[in-house]
């Protein structure tokens, strides 16, 4: 974290629309080839509209938002729950809202939307100034 900076009362990302490319290089690179990830067939027998975006690439995206404003040294811890689900053509908005800094260390309440407004994921992080 930059110096003498204060932390921010909120942060924003806006993803997406998640594509079939963004599913397919998640895949490869996590080695989660599930076909309700990337098959629409697969995904529709099972009673999905569309592939459902991985748990982990939410995931991904909210540490990203974190590290990109705090830098990856800073990130002191990430809880995370999946609360629903996002579906392939989604756009996600990732929250991070400052509840409290103790000591020096920022604690964040996370969550992610996603096109209908629910809540795919909700979690807790704490970041320290010091990193």
């Amino acid at each position: 974290m930059k110096s003498g900076r204060t932390f921010p009362s909120s942060l924003t990302k806006t993803v997406g629309p998640i594509q079939a490319i963004d599913l397919a290089l998640y895949a490869a690179a996590s080695g989660d080839h599930n076909p309700l990830h990337l098959d629409e067939l697969v995904a529709k027998e099972v009673g999905f509209e569309k592939p459902v975006v991985h748990g982990m690439l939410s995931m991904a995206y909210l540490g990203r938002l974190l590290t990109d404003e705090f830098g990856v040294r800073a990130l002191a811890h990430l809880h995370t729950r999946f609360m629903g689900i996002a579906m392939r053509g989604q756009t996600l908005q990732f929250v991070a809202t400052l509840n409290q800094v103790i000591d020096g260390t920022a604690h964040y309440q996370l969550t992610v939307l996603n096109d209908t407004g629910a809540i795919v994921v909700e979690g807790l992080t704490h970041i320290n100034q010091s990193s």
